[in-house]
């Protein structure tokens, strides 16, 4: 049978080639005929003419879904020479970490920063203390948790992405800085000033420039939630 790498696969995405293939432990599989695949790309996110070995935890099926297809070569990965021996063998012994760290780390400092909006909100119209110290202590706690966030998102990305210029990605860096500086005059003001938000049923223009602020950080969650959502989740724009 003939012998794959990456470079030889990547031309049976559906596009370069009529026939459309994938990769799964080492064996290269047709999947030309398959309604699934007729696009070249499964369910919006998986893409064909790729070695899909450690996508298969993330699909709602087992390996028995191979059994269906014809087998026409064998893969042969190229081990990637930038990440240090201890990394690649601590991946080879747990796959997730090579895709799961930054989606779950990255859904606390969204909602963190997604409910400081909500409650300076609450406290806007109902005027609730407790609902203001909410606010300050969901802004820490969403600060502290992005440190990880970013930090895992980095990792994905020159894991994964090697770390190339991609839209979202870029799109992703800028917003989580805007947001953490943002997040941070926010903890910074608040600290001076513990009455900054109780002012806003004042209308003092400090006060609503701090809440405007506050709504903002939720903006800048949904937008790097959104554009996280597109690298998982592909919608085919172009």
């Amino acid at each position: 049978m003939e012998e794959f790498d990456e470079k030889s696969l990547a031309r049976y995405n559906g596009k370069d080639e009529k026939q459309i293939y994938i990769a799964y432990k080492g064996k290269v599989y047709d999947v030309t005929e398959s309604k699934m695949w007729k696009t070249g790309t499964h369910m919006n996110r998986h893409f064909a003419g790729k070695d899909l070995t450690d996508q298969l935890s993330a699909a709602p099926h087992g390996e028995e879904v191979f059994s269906k297809f014809k087998v026409v070569g064998t893969y042969k990965a190229v081990s990637d020479q930038r990440v240090p021996k201890w990394l690649s063998n601590l991946i080879e012994k747990h796959p997730s970490l090579k895709r799961h760290p930054h989606p779950i780390l990255v859904h606390f400092p969204l909602a963190f920063m997604i409910g400081a909006s909500l409650f300076a909100l609450l406290y806007a119209i109902f005027g609730v203390n407790s609902f203001d110290t909410t606010v300050f202590d969901l802004m820490v706690a969403g600060l502290v948790f992005s440190v990880f966030a970013i930090a895992s998102g980095f990792f994905t990305w020159y894991l994964n992405y090697m770390s190339k210029p991609i839209k979202a990605v870029t799109i992703k860096i800028i917003f989580s800085f805007v947001l953490d500086v943002d997040a941070i005059i926010l903890i910074w003001w608040r600290s001076v000033d513990p009455q900054i938000l109780i002012n806003v049923r004042n209308f003092s223009f400090n006060s609503w420039a701090f809440f405007i602020m506050t709504l903002l950080l939720s903006l800048f969650a949904m937008i790097i939630g959104y554009y996280g959502g597109e690298l998982v989740y592909p919608t085919g724009k172009k």
